[in-house]
């Protein structure tokens, strides 16, 4: 299916088939080894509870017992953010149907002990940061298929991954796509006022000696849902080797001088993928609503255009990410 696919009106969800377990794992980060955390979410049949994540309350079962013994993983990933539960919602979502989903934290966005205040140890305009984000997320799956009681229970031959924004660089990078840091420093010169890929304080002048990055395809990895993914390290031809079925969303209002890149994306993978484009979405519109009293603590990422309703948009996102993966991995409802 290609097309723009409208904002559709909140509409009865597909029933939950399960509960939702949640369990805490960690990998080692490649770079520093340093312990990272994964938060998993799996169907399970036990009693929940409420429990308090960040600026969340969640109804979970706190490691309860997999309700089933062979499930779809979907791997969820953001890049490094503040708010490393923004995407949580999809994820309980898709655990109470069956799913396994695993949140994943990344190391990157500021060096151990910086001080965001002044800028120093800011590295997400750098080159460093983004050969690291494909190689934690490899080490956070192989972590995922190496833990217990979840890892055995998960189909080798289902799994997907969710990527937003960084997160969605490191989806592409992680199933074929090469990346070329060296690009940074172009796109920064043109954009210097881009917030999201060359912020006030960055060490932008280190994106400019060329590393173009080798192909590391991860044969594991069986489709990509990805939402504004950023594109701009990509070259002419970069993704040629990502050959797995590509859901693609795009944020009407969501792209900040061109940071993200959607079309960009498009244009290079080699078969066209599923796309849509969200009317009158901003870029932070795929993140989880924040309950009104934390919202002050999360600021840009909490606003949306005038007109747009989040929460009546994640109705309906939800359910076609299911769908999605449904489809692409052959997981029965």
């Amino acid at each position: 299916m290609t097309g723009l696919l409208p904002v559709l009106p909140a509409r009865a969800e597909t029933p939950a088939q399960f509960r939702a377990a949640v369990s805490q794992i960690a990998y080692a980060d490649p770079g520093t080894g340093k312990s990272v955390p994964i938060l998993l979410l799996y169907p399970t049949r036990d009693p929940v509870q409420p429990i308090r994540r960040g600026p969340y309350h969640l109804n979970v079962a706190p490691e309860g017992g997999p309700a089933l013994n062979s499930m779809p993983l979907v791997m969820m990933t953001q890049g490094p953010s503040r708010n490393g539960l923004a995407m949580v919602s999809v994820a309980l979502f898709l655990a109470r149907r069956g799913m396994t989903t695993a949140i994943v934290t990344h190391l990157g966005g500021m060096e151990p002990g910086a001080d965001p205040g002044t800028g120093r140890g800011d590295r997400v305009g750098t080159v460093p940061l983004w050969p690291e984000l494909p190689l934690q997320l490899r080490a956070a799956l192989d972590a995922v298929l190496d833990s217990s009681p979840m890892g055995f229970r998960v189909d080798r031959q289902r799994i997907g991954v969710l990527g937003y924004a960084a997160g969605g660089h490191a989806a592409l990078a992680a199933a074929g796509g090469v990346a070329d840091p060296g690009r940074l420093a172009q796109v920064c010169a043109t954009h210097p006022d881009n917030g999201s890929l060359c912020p006030a304080g960055a060490k932008t002048a280190a994106a400019a000696s060329p590393k173009r990055l080798e192909a590391a395809t991860d044969s594991r990895i069986r489709s990509l849902l990805l939402m504004d993914p950023v594109g701009a390290l990509f070259g002419d031809g970069a993704l040629s080797r990502v050959t797995v079925p590509v859901r693609l969303y795009e944020a009407e209002k969501g792209d900040e001088s061109g940071a993200f890149q959607v079309a960009r994306v498009r244009g290079l993978l080699p078969r066209p993928p599923e796309y849509d484009l969200v009317p009158g979405a901003g870029h932070y519109a795929f993140l989880t609503p924040v309950p009104a009293s934390a919202a002050t603590r999360f600021g840009a990422t909490v606003q949306d255009p005038p007109g747009f309703d989040r929460a009546g948009f994640h109705a309906r996102l939800n359910d076609e990410v299911l769908d999605y993966f449904r489809r692409t991995l052959n997981a029965a409802p």
